[in-house]
């Protein structure tokens, strides 16, 4: 097995005994091992076989010997144990406000709830205040909970799908016979929220056969099932449908491009195609009967006349607030040249080890540089976020200096910019107000929410407003918590 594979397995053990409510520091370390093996400079191979292994760096004796396990038989009896008494459902309930891994265990438990239609018809029954441990509270809090996410059931934030695809493509790369592999769908297209991981492949026919075997029998997949000769479709343990479509090399482009969607974009490039004397068919781009040859995605757009359009752009008209017909556009050669991460030129909410970061101030300076920014905000955790090594006011005052020595002897590199992620506290102050110059001496103040999430919608928004009307506050943090 490759570092990918492992620290798929490795990622999901720490998902899995979440669910199961062990202690969380257990879980945590699983994850942390993930992370480890495929950040280590060696490959798992060689670590196992010089004795690096155990001395790893976040890897520890129970972490070792699962990846050791992996190494040696290609699979962990924990990990297969963990799956098999885990119910499926558990991870997707975690998402309702107010329900942990052990609540969520304990009504497994008492009531047989493991999903999160078992857990609304529990709450509409009013069985769940009967649990020990719970109460009438508790299950107004859950069925509120259960509204709050309801619209997003079976959905990601794109940047938790990002982590868990891009080390499932490079798995599926690493697969024999496979000669490419790329990530399509919603999270190509790089929707705000996604229902699921595409990916699209390409190998020769008896390649791709053995490719989908290959992956149905990945550990780290759940609930993995075979549709035809190139298609597979498996599960994460927190639910995250992954999609994996194999094709003949000849198809790629085409696959790539049908399997990236939008549905409504394919349609409306068909129109165009048609209209022209194109057929748009489940084998590819045809005209008279003859399958056109495509390089890539271009190739189809430019054999449309069209100008190519970005993933990004290929939402239907009114999509959200969008109401533009990029289809449209392309067909008179005016899509915008869009935002990369090349443009970018620095950033602010950057945590640091004087908080609760893993780098220092110089090494976030230098990573900046490295980078080609511009400049950099540091803004550590406030006093009040002890959990978090929140700073006192003399660590601020020696964080400050510090970056003054770094702007004086490399400003003209990375400017550096003294900032704060104040905590709002309940009250909606920010934290440091009542010291006489601290906020002050920041160039810039992240407002941030930490604690007290049981508030009403009333009282929380009076706790925002009043932080929003402190002029020492630049920005507003993570507002979704």
């Amino acid at each position: 097995m490759d570092r990918n594979a492992i620290a798929l397995v490795l990622d999901e053990i720490g998902s899995l005994l979440e669910l199961t409510g062990e202690n969380k520091f257990k879980a945590r370390a699983f994850s942390s091992a993930a992370r480890a093996i495929e950040k280590a400079d060696a490959t798992p191979d060689d670590l196992a076989a010089s004795g690096a292994l155990e001395s790893l760096a976040g890897l520890g004796p129970v972490t070792a010997r699962v990846v050791r396990e992996l190494l040696e038989s290609g699979r962990s009896g924990y990990y297969d144990d963990l799956r098999a008494r885990t119910p499926a459902g558990l991870k997707a309930m975690l998402a309702v406000p107010g329900l942990g891994a052990k609540k969520a265990k304990l009504l497994y438990d008492a009531l047989g709830v493991s999903t999160l239609e078992d857990l609304q018809a529990a709450v509409d029954a009013g069985r769940i205040a009967g649990v020990k441990g719970f109460g009438e509270k508790t299950q107004a809090r859950i069925a509120s909970g259960l509204r709050f996410v309801s619209g997003g059931v079976g959905r990601r934030r794109l940047s938790r799908a990002v982590e868990s695809a891009q080390r499932i493509l490079a798995v599926v790369r690493a697969l024999p016979g496979i000669e490419r592999a790329e990530i399509a769908g919603e999270l190509r297209r790089r929707l705000e929220t996604v229902d699921g991981v595409d990916i699209v492949a390409t190998a020769d026919e008896a390649s791709c056969s053995a490719a989908i075997d290959a992956f149905m029998a990945m550990q780290g997949l759940a609930h993995a099932q075979r549709e035809g000769d190139r298609v597979a479709r498996a599960r994460l343990a927190d639910g995250l449908e992954i999609r994996f479509v194999c094709v003949p090399r000849a198809s790629f482009a085409w696959a790539l491009w049908l399997h990236t969607g939008s549905a409504e974009h394919v349609a409306a490039v068909a129109s165009i195609a048609h209209r022209i004397g194109f057929a748009l068919t489940p084998e590819g781009l045809e005209r008279d009967g003859v399958i056109v040859p495509l390089a890539d995605e271009r190739a189809l757009y430019a054999a449309l006349s069209l100008q190519y359009v970005e993933p990004e752009l290929r939402e239907p008209p009114g999509h959200g607030r969008r109401k533009i017909d990029y289809v449209e556009v392309a067909s008179r050669h005016a899509i915008p040249v869009l935002v990369t991460t090349a443009d970018l030129r620095g950033t602010f909410h950057c945590h640091t080890t004087y908080s609760d970061g893993k780098a220092t101030i110089a090494e976030m300076a230098e990573g900046a540089h490295v980078r080609g920014w511009q400049y950099l905000g540091i803004a550590d955790h406030s006093r009040n976020a002890g959990y978090a090594g929140g700073l006192s006011t003399a660590d601020v005052a020696r964080q400050q200096r510090e970056i003054d020595a770094w702007n004086e002897a490399h400003g003209n590199d990375v400017w550096l910019f003294k900032g704060v992620e104040a905590d709002i506290l309940a009250d909606g102050t920010l934290d440091y107000a009542t010291d006489p110059g601290i906020l002050e001496s920041f160039d810039y103040v992240i407002g941030s929410v930490h604690s007290n999430f049981r508030m009403s919608k009333a009282e929380m928004t009076r706790r925002m407003m009043r932080a929003l009307d402190d002029p020492r506050l630049t920005m507003l943090g993570h507002m979704t918590g």
